[in-house]
């Protein structure tokens, strides 16, 4: 055996370990006892927080901790945004693919990027924030009367409960 098939031999065995450690079931089995005696990790208790897969928004401890003038404020800025929806996704395909490709190089945000995505993610903030002040007790607003596109001089309402 040449030293290049030696190399290629060792270089084979450490991806098979690798894969081994890190193949899709390694996180969920926890080994408790003599060898060959395996249980299942517990679930975790809480999701993080932040757009979870199915569609849904996690609050995060400090969202938990604003006051009802600080949710409403903030939920009253997304709202604005997703009235606006209809406008900013209709950027050319083109200027979603240069603000893709120029912001690892130069730095930015991805925000406007993928319209649809950031919809996704403003629409179930509002709904998590309105949630929230329901269950602080706090003036909410009627979501589906105020995501609707309207001009941008009419603010949103938030309404007693």
């Amino acid at each position: 055996m040449t030293i290049r098939g030696a190399h290629l031999v060792l270089l084979g065995i450490g991806v098979l370990l690798l894969h081994a450690c890190t193949g899709p079931n390694s996180g969920d089995l926890v080994t408790s006892g003599p060898i060959g005696e395996t249980s299942v990790a517990p679930a975790r208790s809480a999701p993080a927080p932040g757009l979870q897969p199915d569609g849904t928004y996690v609050l995060g401890p400090n969202e938990m901790a604003l006051s009802c003038r600080e949710l409403s404020g903030r939920t009253l800025v997304r709202i604005l945004e997703i009235r606006d929806y209809e406008l900013s996704r209709s950027g050319s395909i083109a200027a979603r693919s240069l603000q893709k490709a120029v912001t690892p190089i130069f730095g930015g945000t991805q925000r406007g990027a993928d319209p649809e995505a950031d919809y996704r993610h403003d629409r179930a903030m509002v709904e998590a924030y309105n949630r929230r002040l329901a269950e602080k007790g706090c003036k909410t607003f009627d979501l589906s009367k105020e995501v609707q596109p309207k001009p941008a001089a009419e603010a949103p309402v938030l309404i007693k409960k």
